[in-house]
Parts: C-alpha cells; structure tokens; sequence
C-alpha cells in the first residue's frame, strides 16, 4: 500500500484520500444531528439525541464545542453514576434555573443510568410525555452527604407526604454520548427466541432508541481512521499539543500501516504520540511500537 508522503502539501494514496472522505461524511453527519438538536423547535417530538460510536472519537468534544457557541444555556452531566446522584444532577439544575427554557443537559458516559429495567422506565419518563424524573426511595441514608444546595433542590421538587422526589424535565433536551449501542428491533427479536430475561432488558433499552434521535457511529476500519485523520489534518492542536504537517503525516502513515495492531484507537493516542515524538526525538518509533502496539 502506497506510503503518505512527508512534505507540506500533503499527498495521500487514493485509498487514504476515500477513507478521509468516508470518515469526514461521518463526523459531519454527527454535528448536524447535534445541530438539530440545539436548534430543535420546542414542541417536536424527537428532540433528545443519543450517540453512540467507539471511544475516543471526540463525541464528547465535539458536542460540548456546539454547545459553548450557541445560546442556549447547557449543562455537562455525567451519566456514569446511580440514578439517584443523576436525579440530584437534574433537581439542582432545575432549581437554580427555574425558568429556563430550553436547557440542553449534555449526558456523558451514559451506560450506568440505562444499566437495567427500573432505570430504563426512570428515563424513559423523562423522554416520553411524562417530562419528570421520578426517585421514589426514603432520602434518609443519603440526606447528611448532600449539599446544601442539594438538599434545597429535593426540598423544592419534593411531594408532601411521599418520599423521594420528582423534578420536571419539560425545559430540558437531552444529548446522551455513549460507547454502548442501544439494541435494534431485530437484536430484541432474536434475544426473545434465547433468553426472557435478557430480552426485557434489551426491549427497555430499545424503548429508548424509540424515543431519541440517534447516531449510530459504528465505523469500518477505513472510516474510524478517516475520522481521526480528518480531525488530525484540520487542528494544529491536538489536546494541547502543537503538530506541524511532517508530524501528521508520520502519525497518520504509522496508524495507517499499524491499525490492526494498535492498542488504542482514539484522539487522545495522537496526543500521546505527539508526546513520545517530543521526548524521544531520534527513537519515537521504537517507543511507538513498545507503547502503543499489540506485542
């Protein structure tokens, strides 16, 4: 396969040059449907979005940048939590922001708040008409580790007489970026036919696809370099660190050739090479291998 060669106008193999055109078709198919959604008319139905592709392809990133130049008002939550401290998340949101509407509340790392039945119909409320979260737990264990202002939000969204709390989610829009794909119809047919139980599962989680817009990046080998390569040749700063065009074409040339044997395949890999280029300046290669690669 023909090498990328080093010289200030880049000159990419035409397979290179159709793997960034695939990968770049992807990246940007991925900030219209966030753009959709900062930009989604109150009243539309769909107007939750989750996206899904392998780690470390900038999701993250790149909806938080969407989000820092529009003018609605954002938050970044995590969804790598109970259901309770994503409860609390929201409560505290909400209670701070009492007339705010629309707030786009950016969930990152979803998978624990979609990990079994009881949390998939906590968020499919959220989603659907109901527009609240509901805990219907005693607070009593987790009240003396609250905040003060988290204990202000449950006493506002609070029901006398029952316990828990519930906080209305109508001004809110969600965008949920995950490395965990929610099931297709047909995967929850197919499970059906194995398992019960693990068919219920994968039906809650696939009532939530039903109820978002998604992205569902799941990339060929050519697109996932594409995609980084495209995110590479546009920045000169990748994480912090500076990368000149030599640069970029040693990394992407190595990643090219090296792709099946790589430990890590993500943004953040290009940092650290870029790293180990200037700490190791006549031996970067040797450490690449040592590094980064299978053994």
């Amino acid at each position: 396969m023909e090498n990328i060669i080093s010289t200030q106008n880049i000159d990419l193999s035409y397979i290179q040059t159709e793997a960034i055109k695939a990968g770049k078709a992807k990246r940007e198919w991925m900030n219209l449907l966030i753009s959709n959604i900062i930009n989604a008319h109150s009243q539309e139905k769909y107007s939750n979005l989750y996206i899904y592709s392998p780690p470390g392809l900038g999701k993250t990133f790149t909806v938080t940048e969407q989000l820092k130049s529009s003018d609605i008002q954002s938050f970044l939550v995590t969804g790598n939590t109970s259901l309770f401290a994503f409860g609390i998340q929201l409560a505290v949101i909400n209670y701070l922001n009492p007339e705010m509407e629309p707030i786009i509340i950016h969930v990152d790392d979803c998978d624990e708040i979609f990990k079994n039945e009881p949390n998939c119909n906590t968020m499919k409320k959220i989603l659907d008409t109901d527009k609240k979260f509901v805990y219907e737990k005693s607070l009593t264990s987790q009240w003396s580790n609250l905040s003060d202002v988290q204990r202000a939000a449950i006493e506002n969204f609070r029901e006398e007489g029952k316990m828990g709390f519930v906080v209305p989610t109508n001004n809110m829009r969600f965008i949920f970026t995950s490395n965990f794909q929610l099931p297709f119809d047909d995967e929850v047919a197919e499970a059906r036919k194995k398992s019960k139980s693990k068919a219920i599962l994968l039906a809650h989680r696939n009532a939530i696809r039903s109820r978002c817009k998604v992205g569902d990046f799941e990339l060929t080998q050519g697109e996932h370099w594409g995609w980084m390569a495209d995110i590479v040749l546009n920045n000169d700063i990748i994480n912090g660190e500076f990368i000149d065009e030599v640069i970029k074409v040693i990394i992407l040339d190595f990643m090219w050739h090296h792709w099946s044997n790589l430990k890590e395949r993500s943004v953040r890999v290009i940092e650290k090479m870029i790293t180990t280029m200037n700490m190791f300046p006549e031996t970067y290669e040797t450490v690449w291998r040592i590094d980064f690669l299978k053994h």
